[in-house]
């Protein structure tokens, strides 16, 4: 391990990420991506993530002077469709309509570039959700405990999340959109951990 200290930029506005970060005591600032995700993109959804998450790093870049900038993006795909976030409740409605009572796999990539050796690290992990069947006054209900609109599939695993999921194969925390494990494997690639 590198002998400096870290110091990670999160492209990211993300509570969520921000507040894994602070769980494990890693400074960091943020540096907000201006990157715009696209969906409709033909790949698979590996690639995808992938490739936004390296977008939003990409875009942070010109505005960093020194430090680890972390990106992230998660989708989710089920029967060889994609749901990013929704664009209003009313597709937010239709996305838990369609992911309710049955599985669907959530893809989360991380990119990583050092500003000091201009390395990259890039990759993705996938997690099996299934989720529990819901009638529609109990997706309206869900929705009240819930801001929809800035999750993928228009649901969060962690809260009120608890009731709708049935269970998980994989990481939990890649569903919750920013895998710690698999960031700090990912880090110690580049000479550096959270630890």
């Amino acid at each position: 391990m590198k002998n400096k200290k870290l110091h990670i930029v999160l492209a990211s506005s993300s509570p969520r990420r921000q507040q894994m970060l602070k769980l494990v005591d890693v400074p960091f600032e943020i540096v907000v991506s201006r990157y715009e995700e696209n969906n409709a993109m033909k790949s698979w959804p590996g690639k995808i993530v992938m490739t936004h998450a390296k977008g939003k790093v990409e875009d942070v870049i010109p505005r960093v002077k020194t430090g680890v900038i972390i990106g992230a993006d998660t989708l989710v795909y089920k029967d060889k469709v994609i749901y990013g976030k929704p664009k209003n409740m009313t597709d937010a409605h239709r996305m838990l309509k369609e992911l309710q009572g049955k599985s669907h796999y959530v893809y989360t990539a991380l990119a990583i570039f050092d500003t000091d050796n201009k390395k990259w690290v890039i990759d993705y992990l996938r997690t099996k959700v299934s989720m529990r069947p819901l009638t529609k006054k109990e997706i309206t209900r869900y929705f009240e405990l819930i801001s929809p609109l800035d999750k993928a599939g228009s649901y969060a695993i962690q809260e009120a999340g608890s009731i709708i999921i049935d269970r998980i194969e994989g990481c939990y925390y890649n569903v919750l959109g920013f895998p710690m494990a698999k960031l700090d494997e990912m880090m110690r690639k580049i000479g550096y951990s959270l630890f």
